[in-house]
């Protein structure tokens, strides 16, 4: 017992002296001799497509980067190797296509940092139209004007990291205005966003991310949208062939008949018709109110005497009561011969 109890004692002042008689090491030292792997990496464009011409730039505020040898791969290649060397540039390859991209960092002080990151390029195209009104067989586009409604759809071509391609109702979207998120409109399959244009007539930026929720595979495109004013044009209503959409009357129309009637389109108004309540059309003819004489957005000229040859002037125009930024006028005149009678309505 005593021999155990003497041993004892030898251990315990043994490790006193050990604990106390050892040199320490500095903590700034130790902390001199970590480098932590946190390498800010920079993209532009963040979210590339194929073929496209990318930047890459690293940040540290933990590294002298300025004075450490800075080494580029592409594809395991290598491709530069400099001090100082934050900058790098590449193209994406085709769709389907990943590029490697690893940086080795070695600092002055031997120590060597790697980051790697693997770019995916995608695309997304943005396609978008409004329910503004336009007339039977318009083969042209319906502009998008002041407090009119537009539907922005996302048209993804992005191939996953098993070859194929990405069904467009089986990814994430999500949809900015002016950078601001839409969250209510973002999600699952929500490849559409639809907005009304704002009561200041301004252009407004729509952006889209598209994402896979499988391997991450993602694209983002944006678009700007510029209000126009809506237009007016007047047509002749034909007894015979009704209104003659093929041919607007730009500036004189000349009155060969005892009569004629007129037709103002609204291009692009809100609404389905152009005689919905909430559009207001003013006639007048060389200065006079001829409201009463028009329904709506058509009126009736006759002649009534014999008068000079000479001309009338004609001018409609249009406001929305309800986009009271919708609104536009149309004038044109009306000439006639010296066997013509004067015009009214």
């Amino acid at each position: 017992m005593k021999l155990r109890s003497v041993y004892s004692y030898f251990l315990f002042f043994l490790l006193i002296g050990v604990l106390f008689c050892t040199p320490r090491v500095p903590a700034q030292a130790q902390l001199m001799n970590v480098i932590p792997n946190n390498v800010d990496i920079e993209l532009a464009p963040q979210h590339p497509g194929p073929n496209t011409r990318v930047s890459v730039d690293i940040k540290n505020y933990s590294i002298d980067l300025d004075r450490s040898t800075i080494t580029w791969y592409l594809n395991n290649k290598q491709m530069q190797k400099a001090v100082g060397l934050t900058h790098f540039e590449f193209r994406t390859g085709a769709l389907g296509t990943t590029s490697s991209i690893d940086i080795v960092i070695a600092t002055l002080s031997g120590k060597v940092v790697r980051k790697n990151i693997l770019v995916r390029p995608g695309e997304v195209d943005l396609v978008w139209e409004t329910s503004g009104y336009v007339p039977p067989f318009y083969k042209g586009k319906a502009s998008y004007v002041n407090q009119g409604f537009v539907t922005v759809v996302a048209i993804p071509n992005m191939v996953g990291t098993n070859g194929k391609k990405l069904s467009a109702k089986n990814l994430v979207y999500k949809w900015s205005v002016d950078g601001e998120v839409q969250g209510s409109d973002s999600g699952y399959g929500k490849d559409s966003y639809t907005f009304r244009g704002s009561i200041v007539p301004k252009a407004t930026e729509i952006s889209v991310e598209a994402s896979s929720l499988a391997d991450g595979t993602r694209a983002t495109e944006s678009i700007e949208l510029d209000p126009e004013r809506p237009q007016l044009l007047i047509y002749q209503d034909d007894p015979l062939y009704g209104v003659l959409y093929n041919k607007a009357i730009l500036d004189t129309f000349p009155l060969t008949t005892d009569e004629a009637t007129f037709v103002t389109i609204p291009y692009f108004f809100s609404g389905k018709t152009p005689t919905v309540a909430n559009l207001d059309y003013v006639w007048s003819m060389n200065g006079t109110d001829i409201g009463g004489a028009a329904k709506k957005n058509r009126v009736t000229l006759r002649r009534s005497s014999e008068a000079d040859a000479g001309s009338a002037q004609v001018s409609v125009a249009v406001e929305n009561s309800r986009e009271i930024l919708q609104s536009t006028e149309y004038d044109f005149s009306i000439s006639f011969d010296r066997k013509a009678k004067e015009i009214t309505f």
